[in-house]
């Protein structure tokens, strides 16, 4: 095995005996080979993502493509079981890239062939453009609705450019490293405080939704997190103009 794809599995290291027993993880799973494209560079090769947790890396296995997250050895957890457990608990309520199986440090899942949030708005052209917009929002806080209802907070949607993106002209919430539900969830706030007040997007959705006044969203947003209601839920919506979209 080469060094640059021993570091690839092992990143950021370059540790033969556990590079072994990924491969061997990897054979368990049925991949066949590893893809190496993306925007992403470790050494020479091209990876889908690099976090704090996990290298992403295109694949094909027996049931066709993947995507496969590798846990980083310097990661902060010893394997990938409770992100695993975790996804696929968002998966039960349509949340999230589908899991098809894991191990100790792999975890395969759907491959998605996505954009950013900002580099979609950005093509969107036409006089559709408002209510595409519209149908995105509208799905994008569903889903962080259905985790609030499930007891999961996703913890990073407050920096949403990374961990929600466009697939197939609809949103998907990835990357649950750092979900959890012994916390208060809070996806639908966050969420929206990135598109709508804080996040760089944020004056360009406005426009996009004829949002103006933001000390009142604030006031809708306040009044959800108290008590996670489906009423207060409903005129947030109502408000964003996308209740019906």
């Amino acid at each position: 095995m080469r060094t640059p794809y021993i570091q690839v599995l092992t990143y950021p290291g370059i540790l033969l005996e556990e590079a072994k027993s990924r491969v061997k993880q990897l054979e368990s799973l049925g991949v066949e080979e590893v893809v190496f494209e993306g925007h992403t560079r470790i050494g020479r090769l091209g990876v889908l993502g690099l976090g704090t947790v996990g290298v992403v890396v295109a694949a094909l296995a027996r049931g066709g493509e993947c995507a496969l997250k590798i846990r980083r050895t310097d990661a902060n957890r010893h394997d990938m079981e409770e992100e695993a457990r975790l996804t696929r608990l968002a998966n039960r309520i349509g949340v999230g890239p589908p899991v098809y199986a894991h191990t100790k440090d792999v975890i395969m899942m759907k491959l998605l062939e996505y954009e950013e949030v900002g580099d979609w708005l950005k093509r969107l052209k036409g006089p559709g453009r408002r209510e595409n917009v519209r149908g995105v929002v509208h799905a994008l806080l569903n889903q962080c609705r259905k985790l609030d209802i499930m007891g999961i907070d996703h913890g990073q949607l407050s920096n949403l450019r990374k961990h929600a993106v466009i697939a197939g002209g609809v949103p998907w919430i990835i990357d649950f490293e750092s979900a959890g539900t012994a916390r208060k969830p809070r996806n639908v706030t966050t969420a929206a405080q990135y598109l709508f007040i804080g996040g760089v997007l944020a004056p360009a959705m406005r426009r996009a939704l004829g949002v103006r006044d933001v000390e009142n969203l604030k006031g809708l947003l306040a009044s959800y997190k108290c008590g996670l209601s489906d009423y207060a839920y409903s005129k947030l919506l109502e408000y964003l103009k996308v209740a019906e979209a």
